[in-house]
Formats: C-alpha cells, sequence, structure tokens
C-alpha cells in the first residue's frame, strides 16, 4: 500500500471524533502532509528513459509484445532532436519493451527495476544501442552474446561431425569437444541462477545439450530433439509469462520439427507434449501457443488451423481484436485446409486458352506451383516426370501453376525438362493470382487433390508424394 494511504488509514478514528477549532487545523495540515506524501511516493513508482538517438526521421516509441503482435505501450517526449524520454511503470520484475521508430525495426530492452536509464545510438542501427545506468540491459547482452558464442561452437562441431563420415578417431575427438561444450553450457545456467536469476530463465529457453552425449535413451536425433528441447525450463515459473523469448524458442522448436516427415498426427503429438507443459490459460501458454502457430503458418504446414483455432478459443477474451481477425482469417481459410475443397480457378494455357481446375475432376490432381527461373523447381521436375509417366494412366494429372512473367521463358523451361502435362500461368510473377488465392510464399509448392477436388495434402515431393500416389492409385 502507498505510504499516504497507509497515513490515511492510521488517522481515520481521529477523524470520526468532534473537533474544535484547532483540532480541524491539526487534521487539515495531516490530510495535506498525507496527500503530499502519497503524490511523491506514486510519483516514484515510474522510472526514467531516455533516449539519445542521431538519424531518426520523427520520433520512436516503445512497444510491448503482446503475445501475437507488437502494440504501442508509449510514445516519446522529445526533448531535442536527438533526445526522447520515457517514464515507464516501476515493476518487481524486468519487463521487456521494444524501442524503435517503427514496431518491425524496434530493439529489445529491459526496464521496470532500474530507476534510470540512458540508451545512446542510431536509429538506423538500433541493435547496436549501448547503455548507460544499467547494469541489467548490460548483463543481458552479454548473455544474448554467451548464447551466440555457444550456438557457433555449437554449429561448427556439428558441421564436422557430419564431415568426418565415418572416421572413428575423429568423432571420439568431436564427440569429446561436445561433451566440454555442454558441461559450459550447464555451468553457465547454474551460475546465473545465483547471480542473475531473471537471465537464468532465458538461458534455460535456450540451453540444448547435445544427442552425442546425451540420446542414449532414443533411437535418433529428430526424437531427441523433441523430448528434450526444454529440458532446463520450468514453465510453473510465472517470470516466463512476461518472457518473448518462450514465443521464440516456441517457434523455433516448431520451425525445426515442422519439415521433418513425420507420420500423420506425430508432430501434433510432440507439440501438445511440449505445450502441457505449460500452465494453460497463462500468459506462458499465450506466448508458447502463438510461436507454434507462427511457425507452422509460416511454413503453411497442414496443423496451423488446429493450433489456430486454439488460440481464438483460448485467448480471445484477452485478445479480442486480435483473435476476432485470426478467427475471420481461419474461416476464410479453411477451403485450403487437409480434407477442404480446393477453391475452383480459371487461367489461360499455354496456347491462350482458358482451363479450369474443375476441369480435371474424376482424376488425382497435383497442383504444382513453379516457375522457370526457380532453381529448386527445376531440379525436381525430373522426379515429377517419373511420376507422371508412372501414374497418368491410373487417373493421376498434374496441373502446373507457372509464377513466370516471361511467356518466352515459361514456354521453353517446359519444353527443356519435358513437362507434358497440363499448364496455365497469368505471366503476373509472385502476385499470380492463384497464387495469391492459396496463399503460396514460396516454390516449389505443390497440393494434392483427390478425384472430388478435396485437398489431400500440401507440400508433398519426391518419396512421399510416390508413396501417396502408390495408396491412392495403385489397382
Amino acid at each position: 500500500m502507498p505510504p499516504g494511504l497507509v497515513h490515511f488509514k492510521k488517522m481515520s478514528a481521529f477523524f470520526n471524533q468532534p473537533m474544535n477549532h484547532t483540532m480541524k487545523k491539526i487534521a487539515a495540515l495531516l490530510i495535506s502532509l498525507a496527500i503530499f506524501t502519497h503524490t511523491v511516493a506514486f510519483a516514484q513508482q515510474t522510472v526514467s528513459l531516455t533516449a539519445k538517438l542521431t538519424q531518426c526521421a520523427g520520433s520512436v516509441t516503445l512497444f510491448r509484445f503482446n503475445g501475437f503482435d507488437f502494440e504501442p505501450a508509449q510514445q516519446a517526449t522529445v526533448v531535442s532532436d536527438s533526445v526522447f524520454q520515457f517514464k515507464v511503470p516501476k515493476t518487481t520484475e524486468p519487463v521487456f519493451y521494444y524501442l524503435g521508430e517503427r514496431r518491425e525495426m524496434a530493439t529489445p530492452l529491459l526496464l521496470g527495476t532500474e530507476k534510470e536509464v540512458t540508451v545512446e545510438g542510431n536509429c538506423r542501427s538500433l541493435r547496436q544501442l549501448s547503455f548507460k545506468g544499467s547494469p541489467l540491459n548490460q548483463n543481458y547482452e552479454q548473455v544474448k552474446n554467451q548464447l551466440n558464442t555457444f550456438k557457433r561452437r555449437n554449429t561448427q562441431l556439428s558441421r564436422s561431425f557430419q564431415s568426418a563420415d565415418g572416421n572413428m578417431v575423429e568423432i571420439k575427438k568431436l564427440t569429446e569437444d561436445f561433451k566440454n561444450l555442454d558441461t559450459e553450457r550447464v555451468k553457465y545456467l547454474d551460475s546465473l541462477k545465483k547471480t542473475q536469476p531473471f537471465l537464468s530463465k532465458i538461458v534455460a529457453l535456450e540451453t540444448y545439450l547435445s544427442y552425442q552425449n546425451n540420446g542414449e535413451r532414443y533411437p535418433n536425433e529428430v526424437i531427441y530433439f523433441a523430448n528434450e528441447f526444454f529440458r532446463f525450463v520450468d514453465f510453473n515459473d510465472k517470470t516466463y509469462n512476461q518472457l518473448p523469448w518462450v514465443y521464440e524458442s516456441f517457434k523455433t522448436y516448431t520451425s525445426s520439427l515442422s519439415p521433418i516427415g513425420f507420420e500423420e498426427g506425430e508432430l501434433k503429438g510432440y507439440l501438445e507434449k511440449a505445450l502441457q507443459r505449460i500452465p494453460k490459460g497463462s500468459r506462458t501458454h499465450l506466448l508458447a501457443l502463438s510461436g507454434v502457430m507462427t511457425a507452422l503458418k509460416q511454413q503453411q504446414h497442414a496443423d496451423y488451423q488446429y493450433f489456430a483455432e486454439q488460440f481464438v478459443n483460448e485467448f480471445k477474451a484477452e485478445l479480442p481484436q486480435q483473435t476476432a481477425a485470426l478467427k475471420q482469417q481461419l474461416d476464410f481459410t479453411k477451403n485450403f485446409a487437409i480434407g477442404g475443397t480446393a477453391p475452383d480457378f480459371t487461367q489461360k494455357t499455354p496456347d491462350d486458352k482458358e482451363l479450369k481446375l474443375s476441369d480435371l475432376r474424376g482424376k488425382v490432381v497435383l497442383v504444382d506451383f513453379w516457375a522457370s527461373w526457380c532453381g529448386p523447381c527445376r531440379r525436381e521436375n525430373p522426379s515429377v516426370v517419373k511420376l507422371y509417366h508412372a501414374y497418368k494412366d491410373k487417373g493421376f494429372e498434374i496441373l502446373g501453376v507457372s509464377l513466370d512473367n516471361s511467356k518466352d521463358r515459361w514456354l521453353q523451361a517446359i519444353q527443356q525438362d519435358g513437362l507434358t502435362w497440363q499448364h496455365v500461368s497469368d505471366l503476373k510473377y509472385w502476385q499470380n493470382e492463384v497464387a495469391q488465392l492459396y496463399g503460396v510464399r514460396s516454390i516449389p509448392h505443390t497440393i494434392l487433390l483427390d478425384a472430388q477436388g478435396k485437398i489431400i495434402a500440401r507440400n508433398l515431393r519426391g518419396a512421399a508424394l510416390e508413396q501417396k500416389l502408390a495408396e491412392l492409385l495403385q489397382k
């Protein structure tokens, strides 16, 4: 309770007694003193951030991450052309803010527990800020640098291990190097728990030990990673409610697992198992689920719809505007999910005739988004040609949707690669209307449809596509 309110409470009995003139004067004086004390105490409940920034186009803003997107927390008071000031609430634990002219260019800093923080830097390179009067932010920068050092060393060791190619002497040496790195990481985490407990929560999220020295209970590194990535994190600790690093860690975890060719439902099982470690409905849960959802959306994974619907149902009260917009988007894209009917479209063939997707009903159809300028697409074409010739007489068709903007190059690539199936394009490059309709943001990208035009799978290629075609068309 603020000191001023304590004074009010203690004087309540005195105020309720009958008062003469002198007592009224004393009471008035006490009230004035109480109000002054309360005002001073309230003024001390904020902390000051002074940002000395050059080359700014205008003012700067402090943003907060709400678990879904960045929202403005406070606009700067402009002291001069290059000096900006903020007053933020004092807190018992540090709070992540993001400083910048625009949310997409903002850089993180920790505020709330130090009375005054000064940062100096350049609006064009905010990642290079220097801090004064803030041991916390200086320590945070050191932690990030140390984590990056650990990651670089781990990457180097992993590459060397892959290149060892059965050389047992080299493998033994590298395994020992992995062990030493693991030991360093655990010691660093343990030391921070004693000296910087808040920052140790971030390090716990980033402490992943090598499979080479810790994976003996697992059949392979993928299964080890899926089960041990969050080994050192206690998600019941409420500090994680305020750490955007939870979002980033779950995004990294999901992005690492989602491209792997798991059996249907297996990835969903791993993600749900990780999320179940977190108190449901907590802000930590919000951050983690948002990270999962974001990664799946970026990779256009079939499980995106499932986790996005979870997010809407769980957090519609906390984020009403964001979840309403997300729900509207989900309703719109349901047709693009597995089991939905693929939206029909019409585009021109190489001989300028119009072809509808629905014209191909009755066949299993692979809608193949590609372009003559797309190296990975061209390298994949020989295997697609092989599959087409193997299954075209069994009810299989391909519809190539090109993101070319040159008809000559499009036609030349079709001829050079021997792509004897159906083709369409509007020659609008990335603005191709079918690609926009289907939310295609990278190529090659495939959508497999059954004979009724329902979506069976997205992004099947190589052996996975061949296996699915064999299931559908072998007689």
